[in-house]
């Protein structure tokens, strides 16, 4: 057994990686050290012959986080082609197989199901598209027909009667068209495991050892491709926060983490309760949150020294408002290092625009995340996907690395990116360019979320499973927080949860704000937050000071090196596709410019910096090392 797997792991987190339990539910929550631990259990089990690597299978539910996880991995010396990814990729890979097997063609995955929908109603949906939409994706994420969803959805929607229509005409317009959807690809795999003994046995024998992130994610559908996966074996980990879970609008079940031994007989649960991430004043102000919902909060201590109090700035109304997030974001600046430790979050995606155009309108740098793909990158895919086999496919990838001197620089980078999408897929068994096509529609790996040095500008749903130095969450008020439509006890509880998941995105500084009035009505503040004692409101200082305060912050000139680091980490990460802590993380940056290592064999010796890293990319660290030392010279010498 590798010696530093439990190293720096608290007792709880040593727990939750040796438990020798087969079957067992970590609920971790936030700040605890979750990923860690799932990986550093994944390592574990292989290093003392629990677990068979070549037949581990770790799922979650988004392509990033399947990447951060086998970079993990690795780093842990797990160099067998672990199985990482989302439910749907896993799921196409497999059936694939079977397909190709059975001597079945292909059809086409369609990522975009609400098309189809659009397409069934006719020009005369009128404003029902995103509602029924909605509702089809409820319904089938838990496996229900038209009937049954008739039964059980009386009080979900006025639109029970036009879902159900679609659910039967979706199904009928597939089959004209030859085509599936997402859900179609897990209850297929459920289905031949049901039907096909073959297909069933080929599955358990290749996935065998089981772990979950985000496991109170879960829905109906998900879980029983999970249960069909691993037939009558009991080898299976859970990792999740139930107070996290926030996806019951579209079927998810947080009763998985909630009551796991109702799902699982037998399951064993280790509980995470420090936060390592927040500092108490933050922690305690989640946990307050958590407390409007109906079942009562979970134990959670933070293990970080005291923090500033969480503040609260009331405005007059939306406009007012909106001009005061820019300006607080910019007094947040004056502690942080750099625009991209700041976040401001919101509950609805009509939020974004305007707070947007207030930080341009101040010159903050920003960037919205969560946008899709750039059409210079979809136009890529479409290149790719006309490639009639592998060999093709590889070809193209290697032409599109070489660049068009008659391109510009965005569809270059586009190219280059996709490029390296090709080459995951082809080592993944891909097949050609169909193929790539519908693996590019289940793993979604083009998110533009590289935001750069830039603030960050998101939902709270988009704002699950990262972090920041500082954060705003702005509208936190009734009608908002809860949202309006938010009428049942199960609703109000998520939107408890949903709040709870922004408040602890916050590391060091939080800031609430409400509008005491919009759109020309009068609010109130969020009832998830009354009745605390609260910080005095301090008003943002005015545009004076912001000014004084900014150009003493222009004349201290950064440090070089990090500057062309960042740069560098900057670039690669948009030309990958990745978020640019993902390409190499802070703390790696920081030691590098503290070694400053102007060769490759100085760049192996810096902490924390892996061979693959110096392999791949070291020139470049090493060039731009360079090229800050030579500006920190010339800054020196003046």
């Amino acid at each position: 057994m590798r010696p530093d797997l439990l190293a720096g792991l608290d007792e709880r987190q040593r727990a939750a990686v040796t438990n020798p339990a087969p079957l067992l539910a970590v609920i971790a929550g936030a700040g605890s050290g979750k990923t860690s631990v799932l990986t550093r259990r994944v390592a574990h089990r292989c290093a003392t012959d629990r677990a068979d690597p070549r037949h581990v299978a770790v799922l979650t539910f988004t392509r990033q986080a399947a990447v951060e996880l086998r970079r993990r991995l690795r780093t842990l010396g797990i160099d067998e082609p672990v199985v990482a990814g989302t439910f749907h990729s896993v799921a196409l890979s497999l059936l694939r197989r079977h397909w190709d097997d059975t001597g079945r063609r292909h059809p086409t995955v369609v990522g975009d199901r609400s098309r189809l929908i659009g397409e069934i109603l006719g020009a005369k949906r009128g404003g029902r598209l995103s509602e029924i939409s909605s509702e089809v994706d409820w319904a089938r994420s838990r496996m229900l027909t038209p009937e049954q969803y008739r039964k059980v959805a009386r009080d979900r929607t006025a639109h029970v009667d036009d879902t159900a229509r679609a659910l039967t005409d979706l199904e009928d317009l597939k089959r004209r068209k030859g085509v599936i959807d997402l859900d179609d690809l897990l209850s297929s795999v459920v289905e031949a495991s049901r039907q096909n003994g073959d297909f069933a046995a080929s599955m358990r024998w290749s996935l065998r050892h089981f772990f979950v992130d985000e496991a109170q994610d879960l829905n109906p559908l998900q879980l029983a491709t999970l249960n069909a996966w691993r037939g009558e074996r009991d080898d299976l980990t859970l990792v999740g926060d139930p107070s996290q879970a926030i996806y019951g609008f579209n079927g998810a079940d947080s009763r998985v983490l909630l009551s796991p031994e109702e799902f699982f007989p037998g399951i064993e649960v280790v509980r995470l309760d420090t936060n390592y991430r927040c500092t108490p004043q933050i922690v305690a102000t989640g946990l307050h949150v958590l407390g409007s919902a109906s079942a009562p909060p979970p134990e959670l201590r933070s293990a970080r020294s005291d923090g500033p109090d969480t503040r609260f700035v009331a405005f007059d109304d939306e406009a007012s408002e909106v001009a005061g997030v820019a300006d607080l974001v910019r007094e947040l600046k004056r502690n942080s290092r750099v625009w991209r430790d700041i976040a401001v979050l919101v509950r609805t995606n009509a939020q974004i625009a305007p707070i947007a155009a207030s930080l341009e309108a101040r010159g903050v740098p920003h960037r919205i995340l969560g946008a899709a793909a750039a059409d210079p990158v979809q136009a890529a895919v479409r290149e790719a996907g006309e490639q009639p086999n592998p060999s093709g496919l590889a070809t193209w990838s290697i032409e599109a690395r070489r660049g068009d001197a008659e391109a510009s620089d965005e569809t270059v980078a586009a190219r280059r990116r996709v490029a390296d999408a090709v080459d995951e897929f082809l080592a993944d068994g891909g097949r050609d360019g169909l193929s790539f096509m519908a693996w590019v529609r289940t793993t979604r790996p083009f998110q533009a979320d590289d935001a750069g040095d830039a603030v960050q500008l998101l939902t709270f749903h988009a704002a699950k499973g990262r972090e920041w130095w500082g954060v705003i969450v702005a509208g936190c008020e009734k009608g908002l927080l809860p949202h309006s439509s938010a009428r049942t006890t199960e609703e109000v509880d998520e939107e408890v949860r949903l709040a709870y998941v922004a408040v602890t995105r916050a590391a060091d500084r939080l800031v609430l704000t409400h509008a005491r009035s919009r759109r020309g009505r009068k609010s109130t503040p969020s009832p998830f937050l009354a009745d605390r004692p609260r910080s005095p409101v301090v008003a943002p200082p005015d545009e004076s000071v912001l000014r004084d305060i900014e150009q003493r912050r222009r004349d201290r000139a950064p440090d070089p090196v990090l500057d062309e680091l960042r740069t560098w980490r900057a670039a690669a990460a948009r030309v990958s596709g990745l978020r640019p802590d993902f390409v190499c993380s802070d703390a790696v940056l920081d030691a590098i410019v503290s070694a400053a290592p102007t060769d490759l064999e100085g760049l192996v010796a810096v902490p924390g910096v892996e061979r693959s890293l110096v392999d791949s990319v070291g020139s470049r660290i090493v060039a731009a090392v360079s090229r800050g030392l030579e500006r920190r010279a010339v800054l020196e010498s003046r």
